[in-house]
């Protein structure tokens, strides 16, 4: 104990840190079962059970903003998630380091914008007056008046996904790059000795070399299928798309931030969280039973 005592002091400053800003906030969520007042503070306002949950569930928009969140989240992890696995193994197998280099560093770019940023250049290139893309389409003759993507509800979903994929997909990418790389170069070259050409050795090395990384990375996606992320939504939508657009983010900043319900904002959040914990579990529970890795 005492040979490491410097090692426990260090230890102890994330510790605190995590205590102070990660655990004690959590008594917060107490509002949930409460008629929140704000004058009478947490501690003074009244206990009311679950009323507010209730509430939540009888709420005309509740179930239209889980199934715009559920239908969101899973069509960006079916789609985001391999194309950015694939996009890994793409890059490994470039040669030129120079061309490699510049693939990355232009695909690393967006991720370091903000959405804010990100919606103006979507906004910009969809505009039905300058926009490039109804400029293009127009030009080679696909349509003949100009579209206002940003209005229609069917090209939300569209423009989310891409957004998501241009933003994320190079940035996905650096942890099964980093995976990759700790590969042995002898199972390459035991499989070059015996005749595999690349495509099989990203098959039958890479990618199994590569499986508990895609494993856990899996999980932490499943775990957050709630947690849609709330600027790229509150960034892209407006009232005409509100229908297909609004997810549980959106709608509990409305609740809590703009109508000031700050109690009945956070139930949804606490429901939010816990349905993330509980699908966490069971992607974990079948990972666990598929493969040895998981995370709990």
């Amino acid at each position: 104990m005492k040979k490491y005592k410097w090692y426990y002091l260090l230890l102890l400053v994330p510790f605190i840190h995590q205590v102070v800003f990660s655990y004690l906030p959590i008594y917060g969520v107490t509002i949930a079962f409460k008629d929140f007042k704000m004058a009478r503070g947490i501690l003074g306002s009244s206990w009311i059970g679950f009323a507010h949950f209730r509430e939540l569930f009888h709420d005309v928009f509740f179930f239209r903003v889980l199934k715009n969140t559920l239908r969101l989240s899973l069509l960006n992890l079916v789609i985001t998630f391999p194309c950015t696995i694939v996009f890994a193994l793409l890059l490994n197998e470039i040669n030129n380091l120079k061309f490699k280099k510049a693939v990355q560093t232009i695909s690393y770019l967006p991720h370091f914008l903000s959405w804010v940023v990100i919606s103006g250049f979507v906004y910009q290139l969809l505009s039905p007056q300058s926009g490039f893309i109804n400029v293009l389409l127009c030009k080679i003759g696909i349509i003949s008046q100009p579209i206002n993507f940003m209005v229609l509800k069917k090209w939300f979903t569209p423009i989310y996904i891409i957004s998501s994929l241009w933003q994320g997909i190079g940035w996905g990418s650096i942890i099964y790059l980093s995976a990759i790389a700790g590969i042995e170069l002898s199972q390459y070259e035991s499989a070059q000795l015996d005749g595999a050409n690349r495509f099989q050795k990203i098959i039958y090395i890479t990618l199994p070399g590569i499986v508990p990384t895609i494993t856990i990375l899996l999980l932490l996606r499943v775990g957050g299928i709630l947690n849609v992320g709330f600027e790229q939504i509150f960034n892209l939508y407006n009232p005409s798309t509100y229908e297909v657009a609004d997810v549980i983010s959106t709608f509990v900043f409305r609740k809590g931030i703009m109508d000031a319900k700050y109690d009945y904002s956070t139930a949804v959040g606490l429901f939010q969280n816990v349905i993330g914990f509980i699908l966490l579990l069971l992607t974990n529970s079948f990972t666990k039973k598929v493969n040895e890795y998981g995370v709990l």
